[in-house]
């Protein structure tokens, strides 16, 4: 009976540490460096339909998953292609926007490598209309590493979802040019 209590006490000990850690701060300079070098080219790229720009945050070992498309991409192919989408849109006179939430982020001991999670908006201004129009909603997950001190997305994945304008505005860190 006694070694069934003790036993007891300490597994509950044990969930009390190991459930209950203490929330990870990033260093703001992470999160900053992160939205220098990837998140505002990123909304650059798509603003001025700069395919080369696009390509250029992205380690070339890419993996792109498309969640709502079970498909998975990487290297060159995913790259170009998405490049060629970027180069699409300005043949056809169009235009495009694209906004961030970030509602996590995560990073090993060493700060070389993080993980994202949030939303983005994407915008278009095709013939006809006067402005960009909000088209949708996103949620995202990258991997990011640090490759020649630079951060870049080499893991990228997506699906839709319905989320309100408010609900993407009052995230706490919210991207937008």
């Amino acid at each position: 009976m006694k070694k069934t209590i003790i036993m007891a006490l300490f597994m509950c000990l044990g969930a009390i540490t190991f459930g209950q850690q203490p929330k990870k701060t990033i260093a703001s300079e992470t999160l900053e460096a992160i939205k220098n070098d990837v998140w505002v080219p990123f909304m650059e790229a798509y603003d001025q339909l700069d395919s080369e720009k696009i390509k250029s945050i992205h380690s070339m070992d890419i993996v792109r998953v498309t969640i709502d498309q079970n498909n998975i991409e990487t290297g060159n192919p995913y790259l170009d292609g998405f490049g060629g989408f970027i180069e699409s849109m300005k043949t056809q006179g169009n235009k495009l926007g694209i906004a961030f939430a970030i509602l996590s982020t995560a990073t090993n001991a060493t700060g070389d490598i993080a993980y994202q999670r949030g939303y983005y908006r994407l915008s278009s201004q095709g013939k006809g209309d006067e402005t960009l129009q909000i088209r949708g909603y996103g949620y995202f997950n990258v991997g990011l590493r640090k490759e020649d001190g630079i951060w870049k997305i080499w893991l990228d994945s997506d699906s839709h979802t319905s989320i309100s304008h408010d609900e993407f505005n009052n995230s706490e860190i919210v991207y937008e040019l």
